[in-house]
């Protein structure tokens, strides 16, 4: 008569209907093949750098064994370059610069000046008509009188001042009476300005 024994969990898996032993898993199609694919990959990698290794130990041997050609040197002397003069460029002539017109400065007209008129013409009244005619221009410190003849200069119509600073105004008073001689540096009866009337600038 056999034993009997109690239910275990052995007997609890039996009775479950599970797998009974060892049992594996059946694998996929690509587990299986992926073996013999890396072998076949590293078989054919190394193939490959063995030919390449005995390809350049060839090429080595055949490059040492060939001669290099032996260069000659020939003898014929090489033409002595020609060295051709350098040119000199002449300087360009710079453009002479236009010269420009110098404003000349305005006249200074000195409207209070002393000017005396001298009549030595023997015209009665010729002075006190050219004092009519700077008063009419603008000029306020105006006086008539005569003069001797002998002293107006080469017997002409003249305007003669004593300072420089009145060379304007002298040749202003010198235009407006119609006279063309105008001397510097004295006057025969002192004032600053004289006009000495050898005869009538109007006629």
């Amino acid at each position: 008569m056999p034993d009997i024994y109690e239910p275990d969990e052995f007997d609890e898996i039996a009775r479950s209907g599970g797998p009974v032993g060892v049992h594996r898993a059946p694998r996929k199609w690509y587990v299986r093949l992926l073996p013999p694919l890396l072998v076949f990959i590293a078989a054919g990698l190394f193939a490959y750098v063995i030919a390449t290794f005995l390809w350049n130990q060839d090429s080595t041997t055949d490059a040492a064994a060939t001669p290099s050609p032996t260069a000659s040197i020939s003898a014929t002397p090489s033409a002595t370059p020609s060295v051709a003069p350098s040119v000199t460029p002449s300087p360009t002539p710079s453009p002479t610069p236009t010269p420009t017109e110098t404003a000349e400065p305005e006249p200074e007209i000195i409207y209070d000046a002393q000017v005396h008129v001298r009549n030595g013409s023997g015209v009665a009244g010729l002075a006190a008509e050219q004092q009519a005619d700077l008063e009419a221009a603008g000029y306020t410190n105006i006086e008539a009188n005569n003069i001797s003849s002998s002293l107006i200069p080469d017997g002409q119509n003249t305007v003669t001042y004593s300072e420089d600073r009145l060379a304007d105004t002298a040749a202003n008073v010198a235009q407006t009476l119609g006279i063309e001689a105008v001397q510097g540096g004295s006057t025969p009866g002192g004032a600053e300005i004289e006009v000495l009337l050898a005869s009538n600038p109007d006629a």
